[in-house]
């Protein structure tokens, strides 16, 4: 692709380079923004220079100019990226939480991982596959996950 990656101390500054003083209030956000893009993406399988791209676009939208002060190659970047955030999860055939098979086991596990594991492995260990755990690679995640699998079946969760 070529195109540079910024650096975060970069982060703050508008896209044409200035400090912008309406956003002070979030300086602390944007970082956070970048982060939180950056992990969607490449969750979803968006290629990581791609992703770094995009979320620095997003960590610099402006929501006071015209297209969130957006060029038109940043625009495209964004693009690309659309079909990665696309679900088309497991999920998706649902409107509450209630209307999976298990709220209690589906609501535990997409609320501590909904953010950080693919629907399917969220999806195996709400309906009590354990070993969905040995699709999470980082052990504080799967540490975690056991934590809350363990003591889901302990209460007979998953018991007809």
């Amino acid at each position: 692709m070529g195109r540079a990656i910024a650096q975060p101390e970069k982060l703050l500054r508008s896209p044409s380079g200035c400090q912008t003083t309406h956003r002070d209030f979030s300086k602390m956000n944007n970082e956070n923004l970048f982060t939180a893009a950056l992990n969607a993406l490449t969750l979803h399988g968006c290629p990581r220079e791609l992703a770094q791209e995009a979320a620095e676009i997003v960590a610099n939208d402006d929501p006071f100019l015209p297209n969130l002060g957006r060029t038109p190659e940043q625009q495209q970047i964004i693009q690309e990226t659309l079909p990665y955030l696309q679900s088309g999860g497991i999920y998706d055939q649902f409107e509450t939480i209630d209307e999976t098979p298990n709220p209690l086991t589906h609501g535990q596990f997409l609320g501590n991982f909904g953010s950080e594991l693919p629907d399917e492995t969220i999806w195996r260990l709400a309906e009590g596959d354990s070993t969905a755990l040995n699709d999470i690679t980082d052990h504080a995640t799967r540490d975690k996950a056991n934590n809350i699998f363990t003591r889901l079946e302990e209460l007979g969760a998953w018991e007809p």
